[in-house]
């Protein structure tokens, strides 16, 4: 059979290729039978046979024009008779001969992977949950895959080889997009330096070379190219001799891992014990100094621990996180308020939080909800994000901004004439009875 194009051959392989696929599954999913009856072929043939048949008049007559002027082909449903289910292909059968013949370069994670989970994601020494934990990989971490699976792939980050879960991390071009979105991309030339051509080919006229390390501006890939800005003309570099990072994260052992967080709980620890401190002189420094400031507008210090500041910042990232600063430091004094305050029986800052019916889902049965103890895991630099770490320490040190008002609520939510006073800051009523 003679074909009047190498694409016209191409998809009438491809064709002949969803039959015989479509036929296989066929027999996967019969039991009694082993035999596929001629009807079966040409039904299989019906279901593809019109998009390909169209699709090769069409190449064939784009052939007579341009090579470039191809025709948009819909996606097609492909049968694996390996795993008898059905998926759906990301190439259209224009894309898939143009694959075939070579004309569609590699993108930059062609054969790499990016952590995109809100969760750290563990790499197993077997793909298995029960397996030997090897690491983690953060979000916005990448590595190479070293063998592709259905669910799971082993891959390797960081000097960490192992495996990971499919469905936690993006192959190819979605990868490449976030890298491209959470990354700066640098494109350097590797340290032997690079020859540059004026056409995408070896045999093309050399027009020089750029140093090992120098950094060049990619402009397009063309047939294992990279097409570069050279001395005012363009000129084209072998992509093997490009290195091309987004500078994301990698990988880290366990070991490693553990080592962080324990420094970065000591250093959390240090930090608030010297804020404490620090705000301890500052409350004492006001109160002198502001000494004629009617009473409310500066409340002696509240010395408090490390662990009953973490809880106050949290509680103000929970109720007022998105507010301006003076409105997160008028939420912590009405905590504190209530803990000064002989009208309350809690008198500590947890019993305060905690207490029944008072902070809308914080706590269950007098102890943190799953909810809130997601902001409790948070470490003070993450809480102070939005400055609600410092709302809490400037609170502790004796700034109050809302005099001895014990009660907040939305404004939308607010009945002013039950209030014997109160006082609007941004988005909250703060009030008194």
């Amino acid at each position: 059979m003679r074909f009047k194009s190498k694409k016209a051959a191409v998809l009438t392989v491809l064709a002949l290729l969803l039959v015989v696929q479509a036929v296989f599954a066929g027999i996967s999913n019969t039991s009694d039978s082993r035999a596929v009856t001629m009807a079966e072929a040409q039904g299989g043939m019906t279901e593809y046979g019109s998009d390909i048949t169209a699709a090769v008049d069409s190449a064939d007559k784009s052939e007579s024009q341009t090579e470039d002027n191809t025709v948009s082909i819909t996606e097609e449903e492909v049968v694996s008779a390996d795993l008898n289910v059905v998926y759906r292909s990301t190439l259209t059968l224009t894309e898939a001969v143009d694959k075939f013949e070579g004309n569609i370069d590699k993108g930059d994670y062609d054969n790499k992977i990016v952590s995109y989970t809100s969760e750290r994601l563990c790499i197993y020494a077997e793909p298995d949950f029960t397996s030997e934990l090897l690491g983690v990989m953060y979000s916005g971490s990448e590595g190479e895959v070293v063998e592709a699976g259905e669910e799971w792939s082993k891959i390797t980050s960081g000097g960490i080889t192992g495996y990971v879960r499919n469905v936690n991390v993006l192959f190819g071009k979605e990868a490449e997009v976030i890298a491209s979105t959470l990354g700066h991309k640098t494109t350097k030339v590797v340290d032997g330096g690079a020859a540059v051509y004026d056409g995408a080919s070896r045999s093309s006229r050399q027009l020089g070379t750029i140093a090992g390390g120098g950094e060049v501006e990619v402009l397009d890939s063309v047939n294992g190219f990279f097409m570069v800005s050279y001395k005012d003309e363009y000129g084209y570099i072998l992509s093997e001799d490009i290195i091309v990072n987004y500078g994301l994260d990698t990988a880290i052992s366990i070991e490693v891992e553990k080592q962080r967080q324990e420094e970065e709980a000591a250093a959390a620890a240090k930090k608030a014990a010297d804020e404490a401190a620090a705000a301890a002189a500052a409350a004492a420094a006001a109160a002198k100094k502001n000494s004629s400031v009617t009473t409310g507008s500066v409340r002696g210090a509240y010395a408090a621990t490390p662990e009953e500041i973490h809880l106050l910042a949290a509680i103000v990232y929970w109720e007022s996180g998105w507010e301006p600063a003076h409105g997160q430091l008028a939420v912590a004094n009405v905590v504190l308020n209530r803990v000064l305050s002989p009208r309350f029986s809690q008198n500590t800052i947890a019993s305060v939080i905690y207490a029944p019916g008072q902070f809308t889902g914080v706590a269950e049965n007098g102890a943190p909800s799953a909810r809130f103890q997601q902001v409790l895991n948070m470490t003070n630099e993450q809480l102070n994000v939005r400055g609600c770490y410092d709302a809490a320490v400037k609170a502790l040190s004796g700034q109050n901004n809302i005099e001895d008002y014990a009660f907040f609520i939305s404004v939308k939510k607010a009945n002013y004439a039950r209030y014997t006073k109160y006082t609007i800051i941004n988005n909250h009523c703060f009030y008194m009875f």
